[in-house]
């Protein structure tokens, strides 16, 4: 297998364009704002509801408690999640089936809003490994740099997002585009930080669907201060409801800098 070094930095730069629709989000229109989250790792469904004015301002986003929200397989078996307060509503023990689809539909005021996605079986991480460099960027002190470290599956679609610690305390997070990877050993330096010794490095690896990996690349692309134009992500949900629907599983790896 040809080895490919798959640099962070380049990330942003060869990300792919993606069509974004811009959506007037003005005081008289209110959308209805969904997130769901179904990871394996716990084996939980988690959904949280609410009605806003402006999608990149939640801090008084009025709770959404009457929604009739359910889970849908690809064989068509159908649970309900119930309601747990607050605007969210949680699933457990809900088994998984990988390489399979899964549906959300939540019916909220006789409008039914229905989102798709693909859980990918998980990509497993190899070992973290670590070099040192006497230098840091720009001329700054230098120090031990980690690599995210894992062989990316030929198969297409299984995009990763991952985010990683350092003594327990979040450094940053990141997603790698699929198509660039596949077929390859994939090691990713951990650029935000340089480690020292007796540093715990933690990497959490997630392997998510197309759909999510573009949805938060426009994501980003909407939020960035410096963007002459920045337009809201494309809808991920029927009914032009907003947020999303992400259904993945989880590969840990950890190591003492020595």
């Amino acid at each position: 297998m040809k080895k490919l070094l798959f640099v962070l930095l380049g990330i942003a730069a060869i990300s792919s364009c993606q069509k974004v629709i811009d959506v007037d989000l003005n005081d008289s229109d209110p959308k209805l704002v969904i997130e769901a989250v179904y990871t394996t790792e716990d084996s939980t469904v988690r959904v949280q509801v609410t009605k806003t004015s402006n999608y990149f301002d939640n801090s008084n986003a009025p709770s959404i408690d009457n929604a009739l929200i359910t889970i849908i397989d690809q064989s068509g078996s159908v649970q309900t999640i119930p309601s747990v307060g607050n605007g969210k509503y949680e699933l457990t023990n809900y088994a998984p089936t990988f390489d399979s689809n899964y549906t959300i539909a939540v019916t909220h005021d006789g409008v039914v809003y229905t989102s798709t996605t693909v859980l990918h079986s998980v990509i497993p991480q190899l070992p973290i490994f670590y070099v040192y460099e006497q230098s840091g960027f720009f001329g700054g002190p230098g120090g031990y740099l980690a690599f995210l470290n894992y062989n990316d599956p030929a198969t297409e679609g299984d995009h990763i997002y991952a985010k990683y610690w350092r003594n327990d305390t979040l450094v940053d997070d990141f997603q790698t585009d699929d198509a660039l990877t596949n077929g390859n050993l994939v090691q990713i330096p951990l650029f935000a930080t340089f480690f020292d010794i007796g540093d715990t490095v933690d990497v959490e690896m997630r392997t998510i669907d197309e759909k999510v990996y573009d949805y938060f690349e426009e994501l980003d692309g909407a939020s960035d201060p410096s963007s002459a134009a920045p337009a809201n992500p494309t809808y991920q949900w029927t009914n032009n409801a907003l947020g999303y629907f992400t259904a993945y599983g989880v590969s840990r790896q950890e190591v003492v800098i020595q």
